[in-house]
This record gives structure tokens, C-alpha cells and sequence, in this order.
């Protein structure tokens, strides 16, 4: 490892933490940002690293060099993205430097070091992991960025205004399958209190067989004039109940809304939105989705919040590129260009996301309105919530799998249309995104057999481990923790606390979400499995059994930090340690929230 490459990624890490602290204390968008007050910015951050690396690493002339180069750059930077603040600018290109960095230097340590043929090949498949763990991270860091530290939007959607003279006729679609009769009620209840003038219900029952759950809801269709079915042994789960209502709807209807039996819709929920389809290039409108039932304990309010960041963040971020999905419930499309697409694809378990995708390949637009026009429910337990993200991250993969080629930086020229390179991105990376945790699994038995070759003083066929390795990933996760608890925090209010408890949420799930990807890679159809509205009761034991296998992996990773720092004590042990114990964290957040979700009686 060269001597200026090593000393350039010392400084990028410091300036990625010294940065990411302006970002902390100063980095949320407020306003415009003058020039002066953007310059003063830069350089109390450059010069603050600068100082730090002196202290840390004693290179005067280093410091005052790489302090400059990095002003210039992330002046730089805010030439080509003058949307953002400047602390944005400092932290994601601090940041990308130290990842690239990082990524160069593992590469060198590959091939200019004498290792044998196995341990090149083992070494550059576990680089292909960490480069697609770097691209991620990135990403994820881009979006925060791109929201918290956005200073004006160029796709901005408020609410309509009312006096809106565009009232075309509205079919909204209702499917449901075994829910329960009370809140489908609700669900219908308010959908007859909207404040529109020409719009129809359908609601479609989608293979219930106990007669006590859908024929209460027949009725009560048939007394409000609501279209209503109930359909038994029918193909294609929620798509094909989609596809059936798309088949029954009113000839005239011009837009299709979508809501899920469980969601409570406020009155003007169309008014406000139905008159952006008035240029016709818009194809579908979604807004939030949100939950009534969230603060009802701990759990079920960081579940919800850990969803709510991909609304605040994830869909305005794409909001930007044209890039949003279709969420499937509490959006509209339009009829004609869903059927010109060919309806929902029953092949994917995420039909909504995968209609999205197909419809901005077509040329269409998207709009995006943050705000919210109705609350469902919330999973009550874990083990609903497990059964839902994996129908969600085995759509995903399959999305991925199948238009992996589509989304490539480079267009096909086969195609008279497609997506724009931003589109084509953000769809990659929001895709991609769902084998990160097969990533955080592969780097778990990556660990595990590191911290086993140290503890029997051997060494695996692979490139070693250095300080240097070790660094890099801890900042990075530090920062994703924290990065996730602050655009929380700032975008709902929320405190630290629960902050962190959402992202302890996203990880719980982390192992769950793993087995889907791998899964679809096994199996490119997967069986369709509703998330349970019943209120559940279970005993600690069965709490265990949700999550038996996060909770066999963690314990064991945990057993291996006392064995590990017995034998060795050094500050690449101590470091690997934390990684390890990074790891067990992610796994046993799956056993602290299957026990405290509020269905589990402790005293059982």
C-alpha cells in the first residue's frame, strides 16, 4: 500500500466524520444558502479535518494539501449541484472519496501482494461484495442528501387546489382477502364519505372461504350502491383480483384508484389529487402511506416510522427523477395507460412496483404528493411483519432478475423508448437494495471464519485483514445509524430514540429479507401470503420461534467476542470485535422485537 494512498484515505475518513458532524448539527435545508455563508461553511470543515489530521496523524504539509483538495472539490461539487447546501456537498464527497478509496486499496492489496491463485480468486469475489456494499452505501447517503440538504425542488407536487374544474369519473378498487369484517367496514364506510362528484366502488373478495367474513360485506356493498364480488378459486392472488375489478369497471372511468381494505381514506383524498391527470403524460399519482394504529407501542411506532423514511426520503429523493414507484394502495393510475401495458402482471409478488416500472419505460410520468390522505394498519406482530417484507423483498428480486438488463447505465437500442439514466439508476439501486442484506449475511460468515482463523492463529486463503480494512466499514455503519435517526428525527419529529429504534427495525428484518432474495434467485414464483390483520397473543416461546435463526446466528457471533479477544488483543482484534459484535446486533434485533411487539405475554 502506497504511502500517499494510505495517508489520502486517513484524511478522507476524518473529513468524512467531521463533515457528517456539520451535517448532524447544520445540515438540514432551510432556505437558500448565499454564496459567503456556503463558502464559510466549507472551510470551517476543511480546516477542522485539516487540524484533526495533524493531531492524528502529525503530516503538516499532508494536511494542509488534502485540506485544500477537498475544498476545491466540494466547491466543485457544488457548481454541478447547486440544488444542495453545502454541508450535502462536503459530507457525500468526503464520503465517496474514503469508499473509493477503500475500494482502490483493497484491489492493490490484492494484486501486489504475493498471494496464491485460491486466495486472489476467494479475495476478488469478497471485492465484488464490498464494491456492491460501497455503491449502496453511497446511494443511501445520496438520498438523505438529496432531501435533507436540497435547498429547491425542481418536481414539487402540492396538493391540488380546490376550484379544480377536471372531475373525470374515478374507479377505485378495493381487494381483500380474510380480513376482518369491522375494518373492511371502515374501509368502505369512509370511502362513501368522499368529497367527489362521479366516482364507484369495487370491492373484490379474493378467495375467502369463511362465509361469516365476506357475506356481511356483500351486503353491506349492495346498500351502498358499491360494485362488489366475490370471487373463489380465482388465479393471480392481489393482481388477479386487481385485473378482475380493472375488467368490471365502468367503461367511462377514466383513473383507477387503488385502497387496501385496512385503510381509513380522508374526504378529499381525490380532489387533491385526480387533477394532475389532466396532462396526459401522467400515468399513475401516489401519495404516503401512514398508519392509525402506530402509536399504540413502541414497536408498532418504529415499524412505522422505519417505513415512513422511505416516504420522507426514498420517494422524494426519486421524486426528483421521475422515479417513484407505484405503492399499491393510496394511488391512482390511469385506466387507459394501465391497459395498454397489458394490466397487473400476476407473475410478481410486488405487481404495483413492477406496473410503475413498466409504465415510465413507456414514456409516462409519475407524481409524487407528500402528504398524506389516509392510514391503514400497521402489523401488529413481528412475525407479520416478516411475512409481509418478504413477499416484499421476493417481489423486488424478481423485479430485478427479470429487468436487470433494462436497468443497465446504457440504453438498448432495440427499444424506441425506455428510462432515463436517472430513472435507470434509481430503479438499480432501489432494486439492489433488497440484496443488501444478503450482503450483511455473506460479510456475517465472512467474520465468522475471520474471527476463527485469529482465535486458532492461523490464517484463512484469502487477502489479511488490516487496521485499515476494519476502519472503513465501522465508520460507514456509524454513520448509516446515525444518518437514518437524524432524517427521522427532522422529517417527523420523532426523538433520537425511536430514531434508532426504526433502524434497529430495518435490520431486524435483515435476515428475513435475505431468505426472499435468495429464495427468488431459487425460485423465480413465489406464492403470495397476506400480512394478518387479527390481533394475535403468543407466549415468549413462540417469540423464540419467530426468530429462531436470527437468534442461533447472534448468540453465536456474540459467544465468539470474549474467545476472540482472549487470545489475541491487538487493535485489529479489538476492531474485528466490534464488527462482530455489529453483526450479532442485527441479528438479535430480530429476537428484541419479536418479544416486545406487544403480542408476546411475557409473564406467560
Amino acid at each position: 500500500m502506497t504511502t500517499a494512498l494510505a495517508e489520502t484515505i486517513y484524511f478522507a475518513v476524518i473529513a468524512a466524520g467531521v463533515s457528517f458532524i456539520f451535517l448532524l448539527v447544520a445540515g438540514r435545508a432551510k432556505g437558500a444558502e448565499r454564496a459567503r455563508e456556503g463558502l464559510l461553511y466549507l472551510l470551517a470543515i476543511n480546516l477542522t479535518a485539516g487540524l484533526a489530521y495533524l493531531l492524528a496523524r502529525g503530516e503538516g504539509a499532508l494536511a494542509v494539501t488534502l485540506a485544500s483538495l477537498f475544498l476545491v472539490l466540494e466547491w466543485a461539487a457544488g457548481r454541478a449541484l447547486p440544488d444542495w447546501n453545502t454541508r450535502g456537498h462536503a459530507f457525500l464527497l468526503s464520503f465517496g472519496v474514503a469508499l473509493g478509496l477503500f475500494t482502490a486499496q483493497i484491489l492493490e492489496a490484492i494484486l501486489l501482494h504475493s498471494l496464491s491463485p485460491l486466495a486472489i480468486f476467494l479475495s476478488l469475489i469478497l471485492l465484488v461484495l464490498e464494491v456492491g456494499a460501497v455503491f449502496l452505501g453511497l446511494y443511501y447517503a445520496y438520498e438523505v442528501v438529496n432531501v435533507m440538504c436540497r435547498l429547491r425542488w425542481r418536481r414539487h407536487f402540492p396538493p391540488a387546489p380546490a376550484g379544480t374544474a377536471y372531475y373525470p369519473k374515478v374507479s377505485i378498487h378495493v381487494p381483500a382477502h380474510r380480513e376482518p369484517v369491522e375494518m373492511v367496514l371502515q374501509t368502505l364506510g369512509a370511502l362513501s364519505r368522499l368529497d367527489y362528484p362521479d366516482y364507484e366502488v369495487i370491492m373484490v373478495d379474493d378467495n375467502t372461504r369463511e362465509d361469516e367474513l365476506w357475506r356481511p360485506v356483500m351486503d353491506y356493498c349492495h346498500r351502498m350502491g358499491f360494485k362488489v364480488f366475490h370471487l373463489q378459486n380465482y388465479p393471480g392472488f392481489k393482481s388477479g383480483a386487481l385485473n378482475f375489478a380493472l375488467q368490471q369497471t365502468a367503461e367511462e372511468a377514466e383513473i383507477i384508484a387503488v385502497v387496501d381494505s385496512d385503510y381509513m381514506v380522508e374526504p378529499n383524498f381525490l380532489k387533491e389529487t385526480v387533477p394532475y391527470f389532466q396532462r396526459p403524460q401522467v400515468a399513475f399519482v401516489q401519495t404516503p402511506q401512514a398508519f392509525y394504529n402506530a402509536d399504540d407501542n413502541p414497536f408498532r411506532r418504529r415499524s412505522a416510522l422505519a417505513q415512513r423514511f422511505f416516504f420522507e426520503i426514498g420517494m422524494r429523493s426519486r421524486n426528483e427523477e421521475n422515479a417513484i414507484i407505484f405503492c399499491g394502495t393510496m394511488g391512482l393510475i390511469r385506466k387507459r395507460a394501465l391497459q395498454r401495458i397489458g394490466g397487473w402482471d400476476g407473475h410478481y409478488l410486488t405487481e404495483d412496483a413492477e406496473t410503475s416500472l413498466r409504465l415510465l419505460q413507456r414514456g409516462y410520468e409519475s407524481v409524487y404528493i407528500h402528504r398524506v390522505y389516509g392510514r391503514g394498519l400497521i402489523p401488529e406482530s413481528f412475525e407479520a411483519t416478516k411475512k409481509q417484507r418478504f413477499r416484499w423483498a421476493f417481489g423486488g428480486a424478481q423485479i430485478l432478475l427479470r429487468y436487470w438488463r433494462d436497468l443497465l447505465p446504457w440504453p438498448r437500442r432495440h427499444r424506441p423508448w425506455g428510462l432515463t439514466l436517472a430513472q435507470r439508476l434509481h430503479y438499480a439501486m432501489g432494486l439492489m437494495g433488497w440484496f443488501n442484506d444478503v450482503l450483511i449475511l455473506a460479510f456475517t460468515i465472512f467474520v465468522i471464519l475471520t474471527a476463527l482463523a485469529f482465535s486458532f492463529q492461523t490464517s484463512l486463503p484469502i487477502r489479511q485483514v488490516a487496521l485499515w480494512i476494519l476502519v472503513v466499514p465501522i465508520v460507514s455503519i456509524v454513520t448509516a445509524v446515525l444518518r437514518v435517526a437524524w432524517a427521522l428525527r427532522a422529517t417527523t419529529g420523532c426523538g433520537w430514540r425511536d430514531g434508532m429504534g426504526a433502524f434497529g427495525m430495518m435490520i431486524a428484518l435483515s435476515w428475513t429479507v435475505a431468505q426472499a432474495c435468495l429464495a427468488a434467485l431459487w425460485d423465480s414464483r413465489g406464492t403470495f401470503v397476506r400480512t394478518p390483520k387479527f390481533p394475535a397473543h403468543n407466549k415468549p416461546t413462540k417469540a423464540l420461534q419467530v426468530a429462531l435463526g436470527e437468534t442461533v446466528v447472534g448468540m453465536g457471533l456474540v459467544a465468539l467476542i470474549p474467545a476472540l479477544l482472549a487470545i489475541q488483543s491487538s487493535p485489529e482484534t479489538m476492531l474485528l470485535a466490534a464488527l462482530i459484535g455489529w453483526h450479532a446486533a442485527v441479528y438479535l434485533a430480530a429476537l428484541r422485537s419479536a418479544l416486545t411487539d406487544g403480542t408476546t405475554d411475557v409473564t406467560a
